[in-house]
């Protein structure tokens, strides 16, 4: 069943902001596709190198940006851009996440400085950024949201993920901190806490065959016993963006099939 037969109108007349699209194989692009096909009109960003996809993404309708997130200016001009074309933002989505080249393949306590660095920049502080320069814009909805992307690794050690795992533990506590500072203007905050997609993130980093045995093992382990998709993740993200979320803030939705609440 698509996306649109679900709820075509749980997102009509919504305008959001997807941070982080960085390939039609990622969650920020199944993200928006779903996202819009729940009725809402989209923009989203993509890195300065990824022109084609940004001209495709044009080409089909959305809102572009070009982002870098390791730059405050580039986050404060994409969101502004988008701000003043769409007059107001009834959401933003955050899936940024960057990986060192070669970082998981060493240990932890070998990360360089800059490598720690540009992995907090960008999965951590480009949120906080990002959501500083949306609040205005945000406070012009009546029910504006704010949802970011966690992983297992933000609360158990996984093989092959420790940086990501330790930015997604600082992203985990920002979600709560952003919920308790917006609370007041109405702006909800929560996170999605996810199991493994088969990203193209996800096969580059940890290889094809590993992260197919590993989606195998969380399925087999999991309450369901069901692999999880990208649909599982987008409708929860929907649900956190819409109207239909009120009155819930800070909070980390699981994402898993049972998986991290089964001991066996």
């Amino acid at each position: 069943m698509s996306e649109g037969a679900l709820a075509p109108t749980l997102l009509a007349e919504k305008r959001g902001l997807v941070l982080g699209v960085s390939s039609e194989d990622s969650v920020g692009f199944h993200t928006a596709t779903a996202l819009r096909a729940h009725g809402a009109e989209l923009a989203v960003t993509a890195r300065p190198s990824r022109t084609a996809l940004l001209s495709r993404l044009a080409d089909d309708g959305y809102v572009t940006a070009e982002l870098d997130a390791r730059l405050t200016g580039s986050v404060e001009q994409a969101v502004a851009r988008v701000g003043e074309r769409f007059g107001r933002l009834d959401f933003l989505v955050h899936t940024l996440v960057h990986v060192p080249e070669g970082a998981l393949s060493r240990p932890v306590t070998a990360l360089s400085e800059r490598e720690l660095g540009d992995a907090m920049e960008v999965g951590v502080r480009s949120l906080l950024v990002a959501a500083h320069h949306a609040r205005p814009w945000l406070e012009k909805s009546s029910s504006p949201r704010i949802v970011t992307l966690l992983s297992g690794g933000a609360d158990f050690a996984m093989p092959s993920y420790h940086v990501i795992g330790i930015v997604k533990a600082a992203l985990s506590a920002a979600v709560r901190y952003l919920a308790a500072e917006l609370g007041p203007a109405g702006i909800l905050c929560n996170a999605v806490n996810f199991s493994m997609l088969e990203t193209d993130a996800a096969r580059r980093e940890i290889g094809a065959e590993r992260t197919a045995r590993t989606r195998q093992h969380l399925a087999k382990r999991a309450m369901t016993r069901a692999p999880l998709s990208y649909a599982d993740v987008t409708r929860t993200i929907a649900f956190l963006v819409s109207p239909l979320c009120s009155n819930l803030t800070g909070e980390a939705v699981q994402v898993d099939g049972g998986f991290s609440k089964s001991y066996f």
